[in-house]
């Protein structure tokens, strides 16, 4: 448990909280860890959900299915990120999501009633948990503004200026791999290798392996 303790503390929402304080506002008798194999399904859409989950390792990715049957990446979790915070509040809360691995993963899972507890326990918690749902409000926001545009250039250049907030610097590593930005911003992938490199040629961005810099800060804002 001590491993999970430390792996916990990483999440936004325990931030300028300490091991001590952690154990103090929190029963972990009441909560569970699950490892997950890659490609397992983590969340059906539609299932009960009275826990938040926090990823303590691994990656996995939230997708919603349209009529056709496509699935649509809305978010990906890597460690120190979780799932169902939004829904803590929710009558009869149920996963408007399906949720995958797409590597080994452990996730821990905190009830709704130990949240509600560390909330009225702990100001620092309250507040991390208010910070996070603004936050939450504005990546959804991004999405629908990344699907508004049909073009892959006006798709990508909204990413890159949100991975550009992100950092604070119109210099950064890139967190996602391409085939997962062309997940995020539904885009075939080869269509993002091509959209960049033309980016790079019309001195948009600026691209050293992993790293990214954007040149022309003005275009790229939110």
């Amino acid at each position: 448990m001590k491993e999970s303790i430390q792996g916990l503390l990483k999440n936004a929402l325990f931030n300028n909280i300490d091991e001590d304080e952690l154990n103090r506002i929190l029963s972990f008798e009441s909560c569970r860890e699950e490892v997950y194999e890659k490609d397992s399904l983590v969340v059906q859409e539609g299932d009960y959900c009275d826990t938040i989950g926090f990823v303590l390792e691994g990656t996995l990715t939230i997708q919603q299915y349209g009529r056709s049957g496509d699935a649509l990446t809305i978010n990906i979790f890597r460690h120190g990120e979780c799932f169902g915070a939004p829904l803590l509040f929710t009558k009869k809360a149920k996963y408007p999501f399906t949720l995958v691995t797409t590597s080994r993963s452990k996730v821990l899972f905190i009830p709704f009633k130990e949240m509600r507890h560390m909330l009225e326990s702990s100001k620092i918690f309250n507040l991390n948990y208010l910070t996070f749902l603004s936050t939450h409000i504005f990546v959804l926001k991004n999405k629908i503004k990344i699907l508004a545009h049909n073009d892959v250039r006006s798709r990508l250049m909204i990413y890159l200026a949100k991975e550009m907030e992100h950092a604070g610097s119109s210099h950064f590593k890139m967190r996602h791999k391409k085939t997962e930005i062309s997940e995020i911003i539904k885009v075939a992938r080869p269509s993002v290798s091509r959209e960049l490199s033309n980016m790079e040629k019309d001195g948009l961005i600026k691209i050293e392996g992993t790293h990214v810099t954007i040149l022309a800060e003005d275009e790229f804002l939110l």
